[in-house]
């Protein structure tokens, strides 16, 4: 790392690299230690490539247990070497652990305790291509090797190219900048990529941590001599296990002496080096904690003190890490023993009832945390609303953005950021919303942005915790925009929308702001029918008909309530009641403003009920609801439109029991009427005219 501050602790950086460069092990070499190791301890280790570069090199990783492959709930822990190119003491470090875990096994009762009872993977170089850049062909370089052609350079910083804290606070995102060190400029070298995962290494890298039971990690990095955990985004927030957390660390910190002799390595939380977003240390403990309900201690490894020292002294360094690797191996027992968040659970499928009365049953997504109750809402009158940013800001929790005045695309507000340096705007959606085959999320945007250095995004999360981005926005719109995405990947699932707009601290642009947002789910009421449920259902009886949604969460001692599981719905009805089609838009695609257009609007429905239609205009204004007509009956409605520009018209229908159809969009255009310069002198003359009339 050693990026903010960083200063000239020698002249020629590159003949002292040529110097030492000996000392290191070649690309090749470290391949052929790997294959000695596993050639000499069949037994007990196990080669395989994690994934390949884009270079086409192999992510060797060696696992070693007794029985490698096999997964025997044992606790995992994984050592990684080399995200940073330039960083080659991390490799070294790696591949020492390596021969010592394996020549020690039959010699050292302590080591073989340590590998019998678990299961280590051992990743010394997850950034091959660098690496032979770096090392082998004596390039000063940090990054992996990713050729970007649209910008004609190389590379993402691959610690910061993991997808964030996961713990569902913009700040800690991935690409949030802040008073975070990455930048969204491809050039420079702690840049995060053009997505979370983006990298081939650092989803090869994710995948070891999926697909294991990983309860500790480290990811060696030079230099400073720091052990560092969770949070790296911020020092103002602690980890749910800060005081866990940095026992353990100010332990092995304990444990490693310095280079130069003077003392110890220094343990803080990662924010204390400087502020990150998008490493691994976040990411790994965030997505264990919130999405998988287990626990991962991740701990990041400052080495050295400076980024490749000489020989004289990689004895010592790696013979030093060595010592805090083997206290987080004992520890990582205790680790995988500790007791997890309750992840929400999941809600069995009830689809329709006939008399209202049912049971709501559930099931527990990891028993492991012993939830001791659990608590049941209801909610009642989903409906599917278009925000224009004129009325209340219930749907949204707004954190640096707000309602303002300054722009909009219809009616007279519409949302924008704090638009200061440094920061991070987000507006998250207060509700889950149920996401239905077809549906699609659809803003207009007008942003000016400083290209390619700031940046806003539009995320969908179907936790409230780790989001994925669907669209990014940086440089200028000229205007508004409309945006339009398909949902069908969420289908069955509850979603939280959510607005990112994150700034460095240089060039300001005037931000991005968000009008016209559809689809909205608001509901008419949220009741809690019981908070101390101790087991996994509850009986409901005597609803009348309509439709219920239901959620659930799980509370233990550890750390409380859990998160809401996704809804689930039921609808009381002797018949199941599909929802009716999307309607049909036919109508003018142009038109002039001023002027009255007639828009035909058709649906059907499955069980032939009449139905009822609201249309939005686009301009801030709707219809309200129209009707009954009958089932596949058109009917027309007309609307003028008194401003220029681009709308999209949106109708959508329900039934007579109240069940809706998803939205249908028609795009228009109210063009700019041009006159000429008669009719402009004609006009004003006309106009001065009416000012001396009484």
């Amino acid at each position: 790392e050693n990026v903010p501050g960083a200063s000239v602790v020698m002249d020629d950086v590159a003949a002292h690299n040529r110097l030492v460069a000996r000392d290191y092990h070649s690309l090749a070499e470290m391949e052929q230690v790997l294959r000695d190791i596993a050639d000499n301890y069949p037994d007990i280790t196990r080669l395989f490539s994690i994934g390949t570069s884009y270079g086409d090199r192999p992510i060797w990783c060696l696992e070693i247990s007794d029985n490698p492959g096999v997964d025997e709930g044992e606790p995992g822990v994984f050592f990684m070497g080399l995200h940073h190119a330039r960083e080659w003491p991390s490799l070294e470090i790696c591949l020492y652990l390596a021969e010592t875990l394996t020549g020690s096994y039959l010699i050292n009762a302590s080591v073989g305790d340590l590998v019998d009872g678990r299961r280590i993977w051992l990743v010394p170089c997850v950034n091959p291509d660098g690496y032979f850049y770096s090392h082998d062909q004596g390039n000063d370089w940090r990054k992996n090797r990713h050729y970007f052609p649209e910008s004609d350079t190389y590379g993402v910083d691959l610690n910061r190219n993991y997808a964030g804290s996961c713990n569902g606070d913009a700040e800690g995102m991935w690409g949030s900048l802040g008073e975070a060190s990455l930048t969204h400029y491809p050039s420079y070298s702690t840049y995060c990529g053009p997505g979370p995962f983006s990298e081939l290494e650092t989803r090869a890298v994710r995948n070891v941590f999926l697909e294991n039971n990983i309860s500790a990690a480290i990811s060696w990095h030079t230099y400073g001599e720091l052990v560092l955990w969770p949070w790296g985004y911020s020092g103002d927030v602690q980890a749910p296990d800060s005081q866990y957390l940095t026992r353990v660390g100010e332990g092995m910190a304990a444990r490693i002496a310095s280079q130069d002799g003077s003392g110890s390595y220094t343990p803080t939380q990662a924010a204390g080096l400087y502020p990150t977003t998008g490493d691994t240390v976040d990411w790994s403990y965030g997505a264990a904690h919130y999405l998988r309900g287990t626990a991962t201690f991740p701990y990041t490894i400052e080495a050295c003190q400076s980024f490749h020292p000489p020989a004289s002294v990689l004895d010592q360094v790696v013979a030093e890490n060595l010592e805090g690797a083997m206290l987080l191996l004992q520890e990582a027992a205790n680790i995988s023993r500790m007791t997890p968040r309750v992840l929400p659970p999941d809600i069995a499928g009830m689809s329709t009832d006939p008399d209202g009365s049912y049971t709501v049953s559930w099931e527990e997504r990891n028993p492991a945390a012993n939830a001791s109750r659990f608590q049941l809402d209801e909610l009642t009158g989903l409906s599917y609303d278009i925000d224009h940013a004129e009325g209340d800001n219930d749907a949204w929790h707004l954190d640096g953005f707000a309602p303002t005045t300054t722009r909009y695309h219809s009616g007279e507000r519409c949302y924008g950021p704090r638009n200061e340096n440094s920061d991070v705007s987000v507006m998250t959606a207060a509700m889950p919303m149920p996401v239905v085959e077809g549906q699609q999320l659809s803003f207009w945007c007008s942003y000016d942005i400083e290209p390619d250095w700031d940046y806003a995004f539009v995320e969908v999360s179907p936790d409230g915790r780790g989001y994925d981005v669907i669209d990014a926005f940086t440089g200028s719109s000229d205007g508004w925009q409309y945006r339009e995405y398909d949902l069908n990947e969420y289908v069955g699932q509850s979603v939280y929308l959510r607005f990112r707009y994150t700034t460095d601290g240089r060039t300001l642009g005037d931000g991005f702001y968000v009008d016209d947002i559809s689809p909205i789910a608001t509901y008419t009421a949220v009741t809690t029918l019981a908070d101390d449920v101790t087991g996994s259902h509850y009986d409901v009886t005597g609803q009348p008909e309509g439709i219920y949604h239901y959620r659930v969460r799980g509370f233990n001692d550890a750390y409380g309530w859990g998160d809401f599981s996704s809804l689930e719905q039921v609808q009381v009805s002797e018949t199941n009641n599909t929802p009716p089609e999307a309607p049909s838009i036919d109508g003018p695609r142009r038109g002039k403003t001023g002027e009255a257009y007639t828009y035909t609007f058709q649906a059907a429905d499955a069980e032939g009920d009449d139905l009822f239609y609201l249309v939005d205009w686009g301009d801030g204004s709707d219809s309200g609801w129209q009707g009954p007509s009958d089932s596949g009956e058109a009917i027309t409605l007309t609307h003028t439109w008194s401003q220029e520009g681009s709308f999209a018209i949106k109708a959508k229908a329900k039934d007579a029991s109240g069940v809706q159809s998803t939205w249908e969009s028609l795009q228009i255009s109210m063009p700019l009427e041009h006159h000429t310069l008669l009719e402009k002198i004609i006009t004003w003359l006309v106009t001065m005219l009416h000012s001396f009339v009484p």
